[in-house]
């Protein structure tokens, strides 16, 4: 019983200090000092459950879960709704399957024949085409497809398209490499930008020009909230590897 109550408090402490630091009203914090375990088991279906439900990283976590279980499930679905309804949106449902599956080759072809005929110049198409052909390496034909792109509709092809050409032509022409990373910090400076650029300038050995941005990653990390650093993970990690890298080298 003592180790039960001390869990039943040390719950209600936990959904308090949420509640105070979310903003929810005070009388949960009362509730919840009155009657720990009913109340902690109350302020858990009416408010934490719902948050954690529109949470990033919940709704991430869920998808690892579901591709735990059965990570063939979307691409048998896709691929299955194209065959029985080969609409261009049920084309884009399986290339955008195929590509988070890993089987790029695939992904490009499908994407190709969706930014076709009278979809050619569709940006949803040509986005998800150009994204293909960068996992599948295939940079020239990337950064054709991103400069066609920005051309016609340069609006479109801000944000994170603008990250894509600047990493596509890192593989293509290093000047333009360079253009397009100055381009991409002013229309899509995230953290994956950050990290992005600065490991392409330490690749060239341009440490003091990288360094700043390195540890501009990882500043934010540390001072950014649990679900950034999550969403931001992979890009933190090849940050701090190449700020290490550099530090190695004395820039």
């Amino acid at each position: 019983m003592p180790l039960l109550g001390f869990l039943d408090i040390a719950i209600a402490i936990f959904f308090a200090v949420h509640a105070v630091r979310t903003g929810r009203p005070m009388y949960w914090v009362f509730i919840l000092i009155i009657a720990p375990f009913l109340g902690s088991l109350i302020y858990f279906f009416a408010e934490y459950l719902p948050e954690m439900r529109h949470s990033t990283v919940a709704r991430k976590s869920a998808r690892v879960v579901k591709s735990l279980v059965d990570p063939n499930r979307e691409l048998r679905e896709a691929r299955l709704a194209f065959e029985r309804t080969p609409t261009v949106d049920n084309r884009s449902r399986l290339a955008e399957a195929l590509l988070a599956r890993g089987d790029y080759a695939e992904a490009v072809e499908q994407f190709q024949a969706c930014a076709s005929g009278p979809y050619a110049k569709d940006v949803k198409f040509r986005r998800g085409l150009a994204r293909a052909q960068l996992f599948a390496g295939r940079h020239a034909d990337a950064a054709a497809t991103l400069d066609a792109l920005l051309a016609d509709s340069p609006r479109d092809a801000g944000g994170d398209a603008a990250l894509w050409r600047a990493q596509a032509l890192t593989q293509v022409d290093e000047a333009r490499a360079l253009e397009a990373f100055d381009h991409a910090m002013h229309v899509h400076n995230t953290t994956e930008t950050q990290a992005a650029y600065g490991i392409f300038l330490a690749n060239l050995g341009r440490d003091a020009q990288a360094r700043p941005l390195l540890e501009g990653v990882l500043h934010n990390a540390r001072v950014g909230t649990p679900s950034s650093r999550e969403l931001n993970r992979e890009a933190i990690d090849q940050a701090r590897a190449a700020l290490k890298v550099v530090e190695s080298r004395g820039g």
